[in-house]
């Protein structure tokens, strides 16, 4: 609405401008106002104008803007509406009508001008122009210093993982130009104060936290931010303020020196250069070796792909034959293990010590040994495990609870152990965010309502007509003989 004055009076000085030049006869054919429409046109200027300035005072006050600007925006305002209505006034001379709408139009600008000061930053208009023409009107802009390129190994918590989000989904309501609800998310410093409603970030909480939680409100909620109908913050963006909220909202320090769950160092990866680079095993070397030992232990050893490294190691077949010395003998290989079988070997808890280099093993087959909880603690560091056999062995639920340092563990068999179905609740409790599968449910809803809006049926009264009925043989059915009167039916 406040646009709407701004369209009006520059199309009346425009279509005025073209009445004076239809003035020659080159130029006969452009449009001339008459003295009605040029009425109708005032006043639906000025009413506009008015209505205007009205909406514009009521945003105003609900202090959202820069309070020196706004004040110089409002009695702009203010002017151009009592301005629009002197140019109604001034329509029957023409002496002043010529006179009063040029000066109206530079009016107009000035108003305008400061509008875009208000809600686009006080530098909009000539931090966008190329630096030569930004110069003539007295603009320097400033030649940031050249910053090494952020990557993985440098990249800090807050500045290049928090503030690019906020940046990207906020500030423009809640930036240096615009403040609503006394909340302003450019700094760190703005954020830890929070605005007229109190502090938007509790460290470590997120249902104390605002910031989250009015992020999390479905779509169609009134308090739910960014608004309906803004860029809404991607799954992926979630994420890294759940995490970072949990880990006590840092505002210093680098991200490198943090133990990141692995949803977050997925999205990491892609975000930051370098993040979490793994040297891939040589594969021809891997196979050599892998055939080589194989044969020498007595099990099985083959690649998981056609064209990469990584193995799948079976040992079960060699039964109680392979202990601990056989499964240090696996080193040459063990970066290239994937999938690990040890289940019914006469492996121990000390000979787990020999798995350190294969961090990246995905499935562990540990049935029917002679593992107990200490052997489960030798297994912290394998952040990539989503499965693990544990069936018959001495385990319990001391050792079920240090399974917590496997982000990854989605699959975990204890049959025939001493754990405890609480145990394992917790431990899952401790491993699986719902808040993260309410959203991809909320999102799945939302999937399937897209897809059913894409189904198209064609129908040509298929469905209309009536089914098909076989076409009667012209030849008759033989005579059934005469039914015998002696014959009892």
């Amino acid at each position: 609405m406040v646009h709407l004055p701004i369209g009006i009076f520059l199309l009346l000085a425009a279509w005025e401008v073209a009445g004076s030049l239809a003035r020659s006869r080159r130029l006969a054919w452009l449009p001339t106002l008459g003295d009605s429409q040029r009425t109708f046109i005032l006043v639906l200027g000025a009413a506009a104008a008015l209505l205007a300035a009205a909406l514009g005072w009521l945003l105003g006050g609900r202090g959202d803007y820069d309070a020196t600007l706004v004040e110089q925006h409002q009695w702009l305002g203010f002017a151009t509406a009592g301005a629009a209505m002197l140019l109604l006034a001034f329509r029957r001379s023409a002496v002043l009508y010529r006179v009063s709408l040029p000066l109206f139009v530079v009016l107009l600008a000035i108003a305008a001008h400061w509008g875009g000061k208000l809600t686009h930053g006080t530098d909009y208009f000539v931090s966008s122009l190329p630096p030569v023409i930004a110069r003539l009107f007295g603009y320097q802009p400033a030649i940031p210093a050249k910053k090494p390129a952020v990557t993985f190994d440098n990249a800090l918590v807050f500045e290049n993982v928090v503030q690019p989000i906020l940046k990207e989904r906020c500030e423009s309501c809640h930036g240096s130009a615009s403040t609503k609800g006394g909340l302003r998310l450019d700094s760190w410093a703005a954020l830890a104060k929070g605005g007229k409603h109190g502090p938007v970030l509790k460290p470590g909480d997120w249902a104390a936290s605002p910031l989250l939680r009015r992020i999390d409100l479905p779509a169609e909620a009134k308090e739910h931010m960014p608004p309906k109908g803004k860029p809404q913050l991607a799954n992926d963006d979630l994420t890294l303020l759940d995490w970072w909220v949990a880990i006590g909202g840092p505002h210093a320090g680098p991200v490198a020196a943090l133990d990141l769950p692995p949803a977050v160092e997925d999205v990491l990866t892609v975000r930051l250069p370098g993040g979490a680079a793994r040297a891939v095993p040589d594969r021809a070397a891997t196979l050599q070796a892998a055939a080589g030992l194989g044969h020498q232990l007595g099990i099985l050893i083959r690649p998981l792909t056609p064209d990469g490294p990584w193995l799948e190691v079976n040992a079960r077949l060699a039964g109680k034959a392979f202990d601990d010395a056989a499964l240090a003998r696996l080193a040459p290989i063990a970066p290239a293990i994937q999938w690990l079988d040890l289940g019914t070997t006469a492996v121990t808890d000390a000979g787990l010590e020999a798995l350190a280099p294969t961090r990246g093993m995905q499935r562990l087959h540990l049935d029917q040994t002679a593992i107990t909880d200490a052997g489960l603690a030798r297994l912290a560091g394998f952040k990539q495990l989503h499965y693990l056999n544990l069936r018959s062995t001495a385990v319990t639920d001391k050792g079920v609870a240090t399974l917590r340092t496997l982000p990854r563990l989605r699959a975990l068999y204890l049959w025939q152990t001493a754990v405890s179905p609480a145990a394992v609740k917790a431990l899952g409790d401790s491993l699986v965010d719902p808040r993260r599968i309410e959203r991809w449910k909320s999102q799945e809803a939302e999937i399937d309502r897209l897809i059913a809006a894409e189904h198209f049926e064609g129908n040509t009264g298929e469905s209309l007509r009536p089914e098909s009925k076989p076409v009667p043989d012209p030849t008759p059915p033989p005579a059934s003989p005469a039914p015998d009167k002696k014959q009892t039916p």
